[in-house]
């Protein structure tokens, strides 16, 4: 097993590795953990995995998923939170729902795998769906079945005048050509 990386004062999004807390198992997983200041002041023990890894979305201590999913600070339990009595899937969340985070990790989060084909090429999310799930649903609904979330205007950004829900097929026609790197 290779040794663990020194990571002592490296930032990964909010989050600044300040003491290597060391060995833990926890339950099936372990690994060395990390004691981590959040920008918000929070402090968070993270893996070396959650924090390196280009596939996890470990960017803060939690505050950015919560300022996303609740912008005016609501919390679960609250008025207007994330149920909204449409249609759900067995974890409890909308296909409307997961559609709107994939969007949102693609788009801001650095450490998503597909972030270099959408945040990094300056594609953005409109304000108003940035900061409200709600008036994402408002405006598209939810999707019809066999149709995802797709961009007419493939370098344009996620918003209510450039999104519809598609087959595979019709998004196919603006799917831009990727070459592997």
């Amino acid at each position: 097993m290779p040794p663990s990386p020194d990571l002592l004062g490296q930032r990964f999004g909010r989050l600044l590795v300040r003491t290597r807390i060391g060995r833990k198992d926890i339950g099936n997983f372990g690994g060395i953990f990390w004691l981590c200041e959040c920008d918000c002041g929070n402090q968070v023990e993270i893996s070396t995995g959650h924090l390196t890894s280009k596939s996890s979305s470990t960017v803060s201590c939690g505050c950015f998923k919560r300022e996303i999913i609740f912008p005016q600070g609501r919390r679960i339990g609250q008025q207007n939170n994330r149920r909204h009595g449409h249609a759900t899937r067995l974890d409890g969340k909308s296909r409307a729902y997961h559609s709107w985070d994939a969007m949102i990790q693609r788009c801001t989060n650095p450490n998503h795998k597909g972030f270099r084909w959408y945040g990094d090429r300056g594609i953005a999310i409109c304000k108003r769906w940035l900061n409200s799930f709600e008036n994402f649903l408002a405006d598209m609904g939810e999707p019809p079945e066999g149709k995802t979330l797709d961009r007419i205007d493939n370098n344009g950004n996620y918003e209510p005048g450039n999104c519809r829900w598609a087959t595979k097929a019709e998004q196919s026609v603006t799917q831009r050509r990727r070459r592997a790197n």
